[in-house]
């Protein structure tokens, strides 16, 4: 059995991630695209927010520029999502063992993280969840606190003589859990909640007498990232444009789910369960963080430090809440390791011991897999994973073409990302412009930029921060501020989508053609083309003997 032989789930582990291997041919989704072409803007001297516009905190951007600097393709979304993976795998298989004090705890949270965490169980075969700013949070909150408790073991195995050894040792591993919380929290800022349950590992790890100290030296981890990001925009001359995206934009858009304090409350309280119903990993680690909780009851020694998962997943759900109520699948990525440790502890305590008669143990041990079995089978489509996987390996083989595995990634009338679409006008653009053009998009395409090589005319490279008229009235913002980029630039191509946003705000061709100060200087300037056949894009041209400025 697993829990006895260990080797065995290394195997299981491993095919577990053979099966992803196919999904590292999958295009990069819309919000992967965004945080490429900011990346790209980077590897180009560029500044987030001043020269490239997105909501995102500015840690996503860098580390999508670095992807894009060792490997300038798509495929490197699915390729670091899959490293990814693994490394949170593995961390799981060690932190099972420092919580639950055996090899099994770990080994079936990697399992269930690997199994029921696969981004291919969501629509489009998990293109819009891989490598988001959560699956970056979850490997560092999951090191970090893996982190804290070996420290702690390290230093007692030592036992030092010497108390400023010890003393030494502690400070070095809060600084570093506060290192990675901080590096957490630049990615987004709502990952700060996850600082107290790296308190709480540390307070188990170090005892109350050393956790004030090492405790200290966890915040002076924390403050050198966020200080580090915002020297860096200090310098650009950006901390404004820096606070106007990330911080105001946020709270607009988190606020805009909620109409209250209640209204916030009580989807925090509901989400879990709703959640549960229709993603196993939930189902199977809201049971785990249930038996964690009444093992709580007991006064065992160890009851407060298996109660570590059921912190973690408490604020990963204050996290997604505070992203607001929109259910977004990529918000739900950062709860799939601790949902799936919790699980893991939780099977090491009900799963019956050696000293049980074989017989019994048996029995039992085949009714509790059968029933969880059940449990996940009823809310998951797992025979998404085969497909999926086979769809891939297909084009990965080159028995089906570009086009026809591009045309499964959207094209519902819902979906803002539509993969073949954004091919079809990358290319086109690619055709018919070079590098010492501008051109602007206005939608949410921002991978046609990156698959193009193309330059935005405006820093706002998609359109829902100018449709719902955020900060409009002041300089550089709204239509006004994108119609002073736009004069100025003169793009060879405006490309004007028309299936993005659902009203309210409305798709972006319609406020565009409707907007007297944009729709004015495009008729003046540009003219209506038919060349490429995509209903999603209306596709206008730069009438001859108007010039455009080149890229900056």
């Amino acid at each position: 059995m697993i829990a006895s032989s260990p080797r065995w789930s290394y195997v299981l582990i491993a095919c577990l991630l053979v099966l992803r291997v196919p999904s590292l041919v999958q295009p990069a989704g819309a919000d992967q695209g965004l945080y490429a072409y900011v990346g790209t803007r980077i590897l180009d001297g560029g500044l987030p927010y001043r020269d490239a516009w997105d909501q995102k905190p500015p840690a996503i951007h860098f580390v999508y520029a670095a992807m894009y600097g060792l490997w300038a393709h798509d495929s490197v979304v699915a390729a670091t999502d899959f490293a990814i993976a693994a490394l949170i795998a593995w961390l799981l298989i060690r932190l099972g063992r420092a919580l639950a004090g055996t090899a099994a705890a770990g080994h079936v949270a990697a399992m269930l993280f690997l199994l029921l965490g696969d981004p291919t169980l969501s629509r489009l075969a998990g293109v819009r969840v891989r490598s988001q700013c959560e699956t970056f949070i979850a490997a560092a909150v999951t090191a970090a606190l893996l982190l804290a408790l070996e420290s702690g073991r390290r230093a007692r195995a030592r036992d030092a003589t010497a108390a400023d050894g010890r003393s030494r040792a502690g400070l070095g591993a809060g600084l570093g859990v506060g290192l990675l919380f901080g590096l957490a929290a630049s990615l987004k800022y709502n990952a700060i909640v996850y600082v107290p349950v790296g308190w709480f590992a540390l307070w188990l790890a170090w005892g109350p007498r050393q956790f004030v100290r090492v405790g200290i030296a966890s915040i002076a981890g924390v403050v050198v990232p966020l200080a580090g990001m915002i020297g860096v925009f200090a310098a650009g001359g950006a901390l404004n444009d820096l606070y106007q995206a990330t911080i105001r934009y946020n709270l607009e858009y988190s606020a805009e789910t909620y109409t209250g304090p209640l209204s916030s409350l009580r989807y925090l309280v509901t989400f879990p369960i709703g959640q549960a119903r229709i993603d196993s990993i939930w189902t199977v680690g809201g049971l785990g963080c249930l038996i964690l909780l009444g093992n709580a009851l007991r006064r065992d020694a160890s009851r407060w430090t298996i109660c570590l998962p059921v912190v973690w997943v408490a604020a990963a759900c204050l996290s997604i809440a505070i992203n607001g109520s929109r259910g977004l699948p990529q918000y739900f990525v950062q709860a799939a390791p601790a949902l799936a440790l919790a699980a893991g502890v939780a099977a090491s305590l009900v799963w019956p011991a050696q000293r049980v008669a074989p017989a019994l143990r048996l029995a039992v041990r085949a009714v509790v897999l059968l029933l969880v079995a059940i449990a996940a089978w009823r809310v998951t489509d797992f025979d998404k994973i085969p497909r999926n996987a086979l769809h891939d390996l297909a084009y990965m083989t080159g028995r089906i073409p570009r086009d026809e595995h591009l045309a499964r990634y959207g094209g519902r009338a819902e979906d803002k990302y539509v993969a073949l679409s954004v091919w079809r006008l990358a290319r086109y653009l690619g055709e018919r412009t070079s590098t010492a053009d501008h051109v602007y998009i206005f939608g949410f395409s921002p991978g046609t930029y990156v698959q193009a090589h193309r330059v935005s005319a405006s820093r706002f490279f998609w359109s829902r921060p100018v449709i719902v008229g955020f900060n409009e009235t002041a300089p550089g913002y709204g239509a006004r501020g994108v119609l002073d980029e736009l004069e100025r630039a003169t793009p060879a191509f405006v490309v004007l989508q028309t299936h993005d946003w659902a009203p309210p705000p409305g798709d972006s061709a319609t406020y565009f053609l409707t907007n007297p100060l944009l729709s004015a200087w495009l008729f003046a300037n540009y003219d209506r083309v038919r060349e490429l056949d995509d209903e999603n894009y209306e596709v206008w041209s730069r009438r001859a003997g108007v010039t455009g400025a080149a890229p900056r």
